[in-house]
């Protein structure tokens, strides 16, 4: 913060007095008249105002958001430690056996099969960035679904007594009793780190992302209208193959491609053709503020409301002389609360539209994150 004039010293009064400086660090948070060390101390020991996320220029669903955090945590922790024991023989993962069985039964009964990537191969005509991208997404997905098979084969296996439970056994076996993600799967999937999830919620993201591949691999594997962005394993992949045709189709380098994001006012159920330029993806929420669809630009959250559902978004490619910031805040994007394993440094961010200056929205914190089931 820069030192200015009136936070060290306000107008004197007509007697002489020095009156409190006029000048604010934060909301409420007035500059301490400039008189003795004592003086100081004491105002900044007794009168500052209490923290709250105004002072820091951020909503004040912020602390909702902060809440929620710790009450889940407090939760989570509540029931690892009452149901959650490492118990060994026989291997209920410290939970219910009878529970873990009928988990394991349920989830090997719904567990989507996996891709035929030779015959989805054979009837691709055209390589394109699009085909490799399902071709590669298809492939990794065949690694999670092949890791979940076998694990729950082998604590089958093992709470049947045919095998020995280890230690990766009695973790599925507790994740299972306790809903929450075995460490084994969640490593699989690699990219979307995501620790609140319920079990049964990340099982049910697992299935969504099959059936939107299932669709995209049909016939000659033609890519949605709109793509659900965060079902993908490598969403940076996506986006450069967005840049990657438009620069095939222009007879340009990659290196001078760039892109920037049109938030539309459809859902993507209204998305009945593909996007002429670019492509249209979805499923997404922002944090720290909202899109307002009447006016098209990023406005301050409503109370309560924290994570608000973005519309579908338009990934429109530009070249390097046409990628203008005027009049957007450039939002990062996120692949999970924790704000970590950030998709991309290259497409870090999609530009929105703002009215105000995009600082404010900087200091906000306001970003994307590529979920949109935070329940």
């Amino acid at each position: 913060m820069l030192l200015k004039p009136e936070m060290l010293a306000g107008p004197k009064g007509e007697d002489g007095a020095q009156a409190a400086p006029e000048h604010f660090f934060a909301p409420d948070f007035r500059a301490p008249i400039p008189t003795d060390y004592e003086a100081l101390r004491n105002y900044i020991e007794t009168e500052l105002p209490d923290e709250s996320p105004l002072m820091y220029g951020m909503h004040p669903n912020a602390q909702l958001s902060l809440l929620t955090a710790q009450g889940e945590t407090l939760f989570k922790t509540v029931l690892e430690v009452s149901g959650g024991g490492g118990g060994g023989g026989g291997g209920g993962g410290g939970g219910s056996e009878e529970r873990v069985r009928r988990g394991v039964q349920e989830f090997l009964e719904t567990l989507p099969e996996q891709f035929n990537l030779v015959e989805i191969e054979a009837r691709v005509k055209d390589r394109n960035p699009y085909v490799m991208v399902a071709l590669q997404e298809a492939g990794r997905m065949n690694f999670l679904l092949s890791e979940i098979l076998q694990s729950l084969e082998e604590l089958q296996l093992g709470l049947d007594g045919a095998l020995n439970m280890s230690d990766r056994m009695e973790q599925l076996a507790k994740g299972i009793a306790t809903n929450s993600v075995p460490a084994r799967w969640m490593s699989a999937m690699s990219t979307r780190i995501q620790e609140v999830y319920a079990l049964s919620t990340w099982f049910e993201d697992v299935r969504k992302r099959v059936e939107q591949l299932k669709s995209w691999t049909a016939g000659q594997v033609v890519t949605p209208n709109s793509v659900w962005l965060p079902g993908l394993f490598n969403p940076k992949a996506f986006v450069t193959a967005i840049m990657q045709s438009y620069a095939r189709q222009n007879t340009l380098p990659l290196d001078v491609m760039k892109f920037m994001t049109d938030v539309t006012s459809k859902t993507s159920s209204q998305v009945t053709e593909a996007a002429p330029e670019g492509c249209y993806v979805h499923g997404m929420v922002m944090e720290g503020a909202r899109w307002d669809k009447e006016t098209g630009v990023v406005m301050e959250s409503h109370p309560n409301e924290l994570h608000p559902t973005m519309p579908v978004i338009l990934i429109r490619p530009v070249t390097a002389d046409k990628y203008d910031l005027t009049g957007y805040y450039e939002c990062p994007v996120y692949t999970n609360m924790q704000r970590a394993n950030n998709y991309s440094p290259l497409a870090s961010v999609f530009t929105l539209r703002t009215d105000e200056p995009p600082s404010k929205w900087v200091l906000a914190s306001v970003c994307l994150l590529m979920q949109d089931d935070l329940s």
